[in-house]
């Protein structure tokens, strides 16, 4: 008989997967808002600017929500409808952020996002993603 453990403490009830998708958002937040403030403090030129600026506090805050409550509902449907649902929805994570960088280099260029424009959004996406997939399943509990 073999038994393998999981560093994983999966989200038992909504109220917990609401608490970790919460604390992910936070962390998420945390990080992207430091990661601007570093990115304007050194000046990089990301070349957006106007009302369809990806690098403003709006859309950052309100694109880092939305990915959290897709997140968590993805998760919930997940456990409701797999046997795996830790080991699925960090597969389905993965496709996500792949699908994710496909507008950074396709279409961010055509509002004038410049390359160092570019790298900044995808290690955003990075920094909103670790968090995210890590507390809403379960591996960081807080």
């Amino acid at each position: 008989m073999q038994f393998t453990t999981s560093g994983a403490v999966a989200p038992t009830t909504a109220g917990d997967l609401a608490r970790q998708t919460a604390f992910g958002v936070l962390t998420a937040l945390v990080l992207v808002f430091a990661a601007r403030l570093v990115v304007e403090l050194l000046g990089v030129n990301v070349g957006a600017a106007g009302a369809m600026n990806p690098f403003a506090a709006a859309p950052i805050l309100g694109s880092v929500v939305v990915a959290g409550v897709l997140a968590a509902v993805a998760y919930a449907a997940l456990d409701r409808f797999t046997a795996r649902p830790t080991r699925n929805f960090a597969a389905l994570a993965a496709v996500v952020f792949a699908a994710m960088l496909v507008p950074v280099l396709t279409v961010a260029p055509s509002m004038g996002v410049t390359a160092a424009g570019q790298v900044v959004l995808a290690v955003f996406h990075v920094l909103v993603a670790l968090p995210l997939v890590a507390f809403v399943a379960g591996t960081v509990r807080l």
